[in-house]
């Protein structure tokens, strides 16, 4: 699994229907600019406001294309966990490489409740997966203590944790070989990768794929960088509302991403 890649935005219709059709020029214009891992259907993909039916709809698209040379990791976010094993079971089966799996949003799970949702979900794939750890918009956190469990666990096939908390309070964690601590988005990435993450799931790579792909390198080699310049073009494309501004600059480009679902267009 390779540890650098771009969450792609969901496209839609002016009446906030799926355009499909719509990843083809997003996925070519990544690829032609280096990126050859992608994150479909997580936050910058606007998963929450999608159906299971369309996140499954995405998955039969992908099916049917040739994307070649590119990793595919796809986002799995549900309340109730028979939902996340009916999107599970039907990436068991895709073109996608990996899953993403984010803790049920909003209903606050205890910790025990959230180890006992992973093993249940993992259960169900052999693909790579990646936890997601996002308490800003979950309400939930996975603690270093609970991450430790399931790592103890010996699940072959977890092989990373996307973190948008603080990565300071995992240096205690004994994590196996090759796997990833993805810091989640741009936002202070240098402070993040020095606090562990040795990965990058970017939204800003949307924008500016060659320059972040290069400074997320630079920086995990420990070569000098401009931080004025890489901090420059992270606030450029996360003030305000992140996805927004991804989308009006493939607009602008002629790759028609469409609309956001409301209340964020």
């Amino acid at each position: 699994m390779k540890n650098f890649n771009v969450a792609i935005p969901t496209p839609f219709h002016d009446d906030e229907s799926l355009y499909l059709e719509g990843f083809n020029p997003i996925v070519h214009y990544l690829t032609d600019n280096g990126i050859d891992s992608l994150l479909v259907s997580a936050t910058t993909g606007e998963q929450n406001s999608m159906s299971i039916e369309e996140r499954i709809q995405i998955i039969d698209y992908f099916n049917q294309q040739k994307f070649e040379n590119v990793e595919l990791m796809f986002g799995v976010s549900a309340t109730r966990t028979k939902d996340a094993i009916t999107l599970i079971k039907k990436l068991e089966e895709s073109v996608f490489d990996s899953i993403l799996i984010q803790f049920p949003p909003y209903i606050q799970p205890t910790q025990q409740q959230a180890i006992s949702y992973i093993n249940e979900l993992l259960q169900h794939t052999t693909k790579n997966v990646v936890l997601y750890n996002n308490p800003f918009r979950t309400g939930f956190e996975l603690s270093a203590e609970s991450l430790n469990t399931l790592i103890s666990q010996k699940h072959p096939n977890l092989a990373g944790i996307k973190e948008e908390s603080d990565a300071k309070r995992h240096h205690n964690t004994n994590f196996p070989e090759d796997f990833i601590m993805f810091a989640g988005g741009d936002v202070d990435l240098t402070e993040k990768i020095m606090n562990g993450c040795n990965g990058l799931s970017s939204m800003v790579g949307n924008v500016y794929p060659q320059e972040i792909k290069q400074v997320f390198n630079d920086l995990l080699m420990h070569k000098p960088v401009d931080l004025w310049e890489i901090n420059h073009l992270i606030n450029e494309v996360t003030n305000g509302q992140a996805i927004v501004n991804i989308k009006n600059h493939y607009n602008s480009l002629g790759i028609n991403a469409g609309t956001c679902r409301s209340p964020i267009k």
